[in-house]
């Protein structure tokens, strides 16, 4: 235990109100500190919002443009889609028109190969036959030709339906991500008296 003496008791007191003095000298000088970096860092938040906004604004434009751009991809894939169903479907009526004359021209050419002995002749009428179950049978092979790569045309366009169908999917659901749940978030911005603490 210490005894003090008005002396020691008034230098004791003299030093706490300098030391308290001191104390309040700094934290006043702490808290302006505080303040000014408190405002410097909503300034610099206010900023990040704003060309954040801006980048969110950019993006969304771009993924609008992407996404129209894919809608008229995808309505120029459907006409051509509606275009190669027609070409495929007239394939198959030529090529059913064309395969009844070619049975009759090889029915009327079998049936001349059965003539007896000098009837059996290589005449006119037989060249003409011939050449024209060739001239058919090679029209039937080209009809079926187109008809295969236009049923692979087909193909390859449906393939590439589906990938604009999926790619239209990502590209609204990123606009829905974007547009709604991030801006709509982002429409209302901490006020400063808040982002400094005073709210």
């Amino acid at each position: 235990m210490v005894i003090s003496v008005p002396e020691t008791w008034a230098k004791f007191s003299d030093n706490n109100i300098r030391y308290s003095q001191n104390a309040r000298a700094n934290s006043a000088i702490l808290c302006e500190e505080t303040d000014h970096i408190l405002e410097s860092t909503s300034e610099d938040m206010w900023r990040q919002y704003t060309d954040t906004n801006l980048a969110f604004d950019g993006r969304i434009s771009e993924v609008a443009e992407a996404k129209n751009k894919l809608q008229a991809q995808l309505a120029k894939t459907l006409q051509e889609i509606f275009q190669t169903e027609n070409t495929i479907m007239l394939l198959e009526r030529a090529i059913l028109a064309k395969e009844c004359p070619l049975k009759v021209a090889q029915t009327r050419l079998e049936a001349r190969t059965w003539r007896p002995n000098m009837e059996l002749c290589r005449d006119v009428p037989q060249f003409k036959l011939v050449n024209e179950v060739f001239t058919i049978d090679d029209t039937l092979q080209t009809l079926k030709l187109r008809l295969r790569e236009a049923q692979d045309t087909l193909q390859l366009l449906i393939l590439n339906k589906a990938r604009l169908e999926h790619d239209l999917l990502v590209k609204a659901n990123s606009l829905f991500i974007d547009k709604e749940k991030c801006m709509g978030m982002r429409k209302t911005f901490p006020s400063t008296p808040r982002l400094v603490g005073y709210t």
